[in-house]
């Protein structure tokens, strides 16, 4: 990423979600004072233990299906670059922010499963030396501990959606190229939503197993998005992936096609309301259409009230929320058509 990028995309994230200093000393706070060190890493989680687990209650509802969720980066500075999971203050942010506003809408057909992770500080994305890359490789041996624990002692069988966002989805990407060449745990995905990170098309190409959806009842596939508007100061897609290009469906038509589609195929935008204090779905909020690999939708109406802490323009912290409904109303549909699957 380019020197003023690099600035910009740390110092507005950081703003965006701390709350205990001021502008002027998030940069001297949000790269890790020291290097990465093995010895010094937090304790590993113990997934047999509910503690390491979010909303460790979800998972005994009765549901057909389950739910796997890999949240993204809330872990904005520390001391470590990787989270403690006895930080309190990084697990209710993970609550209060990408699990209220995304793995949310999966709670009412599903069981969930959401693991507590070392998550790597968001520092390690632009790290010019090793450290960020083994605090990133410390983060996914979590993830992927905790995805084979869920399939060995939880699963019982069942059907699975796959869900994740941004470092989620970046360990995700990895995890499932894995995965899915045992063919009982593919025959059991129903989806997964990779969604907020950059999924190469190289990617898909260099591994069989995984399928881009082309169709809005199509299982054991990978959809995959990033939002932006027309012309955003930075772009998730131009600065890590330049050159290759990139797997965007359109979660309005849950197909591959460049066609845009209006906002009237919008079925709910979850989003918080700064006047009331309350959370609102918003009807038919926004349109949509691929280009160039990204998901450009159209200028909002509450554009004012949005947060946007990689600069205008760039919709990351909505990727899920601006189509709440409809990602709501697709696993619906693929569970349904996973069910239809097996009964033939």
């Amino acid at each position: 990423m380019k020197p003023v990028l690099f600035k910009l995309f740390l110092l507005v994230m950081s703003f965006l979600l701390l709350t205990s200093c001021s502008r002027s000393s998030l940069m001297i706070f949000i790269k890790p004072p020291t290097k990465f060190k093995v010895e010094k890493i937090p304790p590993a989680p113990n997934y047999a233990e509910k503690e390491s687990w979010h909303e460790w209650s979800r998972r005994t509802v009765d549901k057909p299906t389950d739910v796997f969720y890999v949240h993204p980066t809330t872990y904005i500075t520390g001391k470590g670059w990787n989270q403690d999971l006895e930080n309190a203050r990084v697990n209710w942010r993970t609550r209060v922010l990408p699990i209220k506003y995304q793995a949310s809408t999966f709670y009412e057909d599903c069981r969930m499963f959401m693991p507590k992770y070392r998550q790597a500080i968001f520092y390690s994305f632009v790290d010019q030396k090793d450290n960020g890359k083994q605090a990133l490789d410390l983060a996914y041996e979590d993830v992927r501990a905790a995805f084979y624990y869920y399939i060995e002692h939880l699963n019982d069988g069942r059907p699975f959606i796959f869900a994740s966002h941004s470092q989620g989805s970046y360990h995700s990407q990895k995890l499932l190229a894995e995965v899915l060449q045992d063919s009982a745990i593919k025959s059991k995905l129903v989806v997964a939503y990779m969604v907020g990170w950059p999924i190469t098309e190289s990617y898909v190409e260099e591994h069989a197993e995984i399928e881009v959806c082309s169709t809005s009842t199509q299982t054991g596939c990978i959809v995959s998005w990033n939002t932006e508007s027309g012309t955003p100061k930075l772009s998730l897609v131009q600065e890590f992936s330049p050159n290759d290009p990139v797997v965007c469906v359109n979660p309005l038509s849950w197909t591959l096609d460049t066609t845009y589609r209006p906002k009237s195929e919008n079925m709910g935008s979850l989003q918080h309301n700064k006047k009331t204090k309350k959370d609102e779905l918003i009807l038919h909020y926004c349109a949509a259409k691929i280009e160039n690999g990204r998901l450009k939708v159209s200028p909002l109406a509450n554009q004012a009230q949005l947060q946007m802490p990689m600069g205008k323009g760039n919709y990351h912290l909505y990727d899920y929320n601006f189509f709440f409904q409809n990602i709501k109303q697709n696993a619906q549909d693929r569970i349904q058509a996973h069910q239809e699957q097996g009964l033939k």
